[in-house]
């Protein structure tokens, strides 16, 4: 089983997140993919910066030994902050989707949209108001 690494296995996952983002419709299931492939990323580079037998540069050990590089480490960390902050923050763009369009269909949600911009140029060449809905919509709570 030679041929069961990490780096192997990162590009599996890789693959089943990459399938997730083009082929899947729910924009859920894309986040949740797209953390895959994350971390699949992640689990690569961790696993083409491992040495077995090298040594922690800080405890001062065998000189013999080759030390460990700890800089692709912290990339690592600081990458899976950034990596949270992407997700947590697309999440919320499709909780705010999911409130205005009640589906989280991205192929219906750009039916939507499309649906919207045709009625807002329609609108824009006439003079009248637009839809009760749409004024409701156009209103936030913090203005």
């Amino acid at each position: 089983m030679a041929w069961l690494n990490g780096v192997n296995v990162s590009i599996v996952l890789f693959g089943i997140g990459l399938f997730g983002l083009v082929l899947r419709r729910d924009l859920v299931v894309k986040l949740l993919a797209l953390g895959l492939v994350n971390a699949s990323t992640i689990l690569c580079l961790v696993s083409l910066g491992a040495r077995i037998e090298g040594a922690p540069p800080i405890l001062g050990g065998p000189m013999e030994a080759a030390l460990i590089d700890p800089l692709p480490q912290a990339i690592v960390l600081s990458a899976i902050v950034i990596n949270f902050a992407i997700l947590a923050l697309a999440l919320v763009f499709v909780m705010l989707l999911v409130e205005r369009y009640h589906t989280t269909d991205s192929q219906r949600i750009d039916r939507e949209t499309c649906k919207e911009q045709e009625q807002e140029e329609k609108h824009a060449n006439e003079d009248r108001p637009l839809p009760k809905r749409r004024q409701e919509q156009e209103e936030t709570p913090w203005s």
